[in-house]
């Protein structure tokens, strides 16, 4: 179910609201195959009418279900904005639709909600990404080039047509 308020209860005072919307209300529309969400839109708000604008003030969270972007474990990720403050005009060119004088937030707080998201998900602070057969920390500088394995050797052949040499 999409929040929507009624904007006739905010005329004296303002109201708390509390609830939950379900992933599939929200559309998010995320392109990344990184995220995905695992559960509602959880908001507690405190919502006050000025003159023809609201202001919104509370907790928005939302838990994702992550992939690393180092090391591809799963792992949950919880979105959440503990201060958040939202400014939405009633009237104007970027105002919302009112519809029986209600309107509806939930573009308000999707559109919040995204910008807490990562762009890269890691695990945590010390994932070491994909471990290789080889542990790279363990190989010194002398030992590679002893070896010859550097990743780097190949290029060391490469001759381009612009070489005169």
């Amino acid at each position: 179910m999409a929040f929507t308020i009624v904007i006739k209860h905010l005329e004296s005072d303002g109201k708390n609201y509390e609830g939950e919307i379900p992933e599939e209300e929200l559309d998010l529309r995320l392109h990344d195959e990184l995220l995905h969400p695992s559960g509602p839109l959880q908001y507690r708000l405190w919502i006050e009418k000025h003159e023809e604008n609201l202001l919104l003030q509370g907790e928005l969270s939302q838990i994702y279900r992550c992939e690393c972007a180092r090391c591809l474990k799963s792992f949950e990720y919880e979105a959440t904005i503990c201060d958040w403050h939202g400014f939405v005009a009633l009237e104007g060119e970027e105002s919302l639709p009112i519809n029986n004088d209600t309107v509806d937030l939930t573009a308000v707080l999707r559109e919040d909600i995204l910008l807490v998201l990562p762009q890269h998900p890691v695990c945590g602070q010390d994932c070491q990404g994909m471990v290789s057969q080889v542990d790279s920390a363990a190989v010194s500088d002398d030992e590679v080039e002893a070896t010859g394995s550097s990743p780097w050797a190949a290029l060391d052949d490469l001759k381009l047509e612009n070489d005169k040499d």
